[in-house]
């Protein structure tokens, strides 16, 4: 593994480079990879983005196209809130196998790092902290715009500063980006407080398909084509509700599954107090945080269901 300051002087003594968030990137994700983009252009390096799937609408407030653009030949890729090179889909190999060097800048626990140059650090709250202190050492002047995105990256991974990976040290960095005027106020609302009426169609079938287990300490709901086609909404749209499963009174574990296809289900996995979630995706082959995990099954949703029940049974 390797320091902030080590990536920093790595960073300033190179140039072409091509960032890469997960697919679907949430808040911490692209706020990371936006902000980072940012400061490396600031310096006068050659970088753009190259996304594995669309932005969300609900983040389109910190993208603008022009991150995607650049006629420069790239020979180097970082990842940026990656857990596992298969986050990337096709871009990893397309993209990431095929640069000269590779850094990977993380802050998921279950990450052992895939990159010539890795930069993880599990008690981050968010990679926007990562970011930050990266950002710092790179001698990049903070300014509103990157100031905006590690405030939207630190706050989603926080649930606004209310989950249990929130610091002191957290709270003194979101200090500092409120000297740069940020709208705090307006990110918040865009941030948890504003959906489609397409999520809220949806949020009737992820209600409606709650089920309780093992005296309620579990909860599990699931998404799938026939939710998408009533509803209007896009599969993205269910991560909206996530947060919904583990909030029932009693409930230590909650549950969101994704049907894809016939033998491939996306399960988020969300705790409370005392299951680490991470690890019963690790069994799977997934990953992520003690409270806040996911796997892809190659199975279909029954099956993924009862699987994941049996090994939470031991635990709750």
């Amino acid at each position: 593994m390797h320091t902030t300051k080590e990536i920093a002087k790595f960073l300033k003594e190179n140039d072409n480079f091509i960032l890469i968030p997960h697919r679907s990137p949430d808040g911490d994700c692209l706020g990371s990879v936006s902000a980072l983009l940012l400061a490396l252009r600031a310096m006068g390096k050659n970088a753009k983005v190259k996304l594995p799937t669309p932005v969300t609408p609900r983040l389109e407030f910190i993208w603008d196209e022009s991150y995607e653009k650049g006629e420069f030949e790239w020979e180097i890729a970082v990842s940026v809130d990656v857990a596992a090179t298969y986050m990337m889909l096709d871009v990893y190999d397309e993209v990431f196998k095929k640069a000269k060097q590779t850094v990977c800048i993380d802050h998921h626990g279950t990450n052992e790092g895939f990159a010539d140059y890795n930069l993880i650090n599990p008690t981050a709250s968010a990679t926007g902290e990562i970011i930050h202190a990266l950002i710092k050492d790179m001698g990049v002047e903070m300014n509103p715009e990157i100031a905006k995105r590690l405030f939207v990256a630190i706050a989603d991974d926080t649930g606004g500063f209310q989950y249990s990976n929130t610091t002191s040290h957290t709270h003194k960095i979101v200090a500092s980006l409120y000297e740069q005027k940020i709208d705090s106020d307006e990110i918040m609302r865009l941030l948890f407080a504003t959906h489609s009426m397409e999520e809220m169609n949806l949020l009737k079938f992820v209600t409606a398909r709650m089920q309780y287990h093992f005296d309620g300490k579990v909860c599990t709901t699931y998404v799938d084509s026939e939710a998408l086609e009533k509803s209007g909404a896009q599969m993205h749209s269910a991560d909206a509700w996530i947060g919904l499963t583990r909030s029932g009174q009693g409930v230590e574990v909650g549950l969101m599954f994704k049907v894809i296809g016939e033998k491939e289900t996306r399960v988020s996995l969300r705790s409370n107090r005392y299951v680490d979630v991470s690890a019963v995706a690790k069994k799977f082959g997934g990953g992520g945080h003690v409270r806040a995990s996911g796997v892809t099954m190659e199975e279909d949703l029954e099956t993924s269901m009862n699987l994941l029940l049996d090994e939470l049974e031991k635990l709750v």
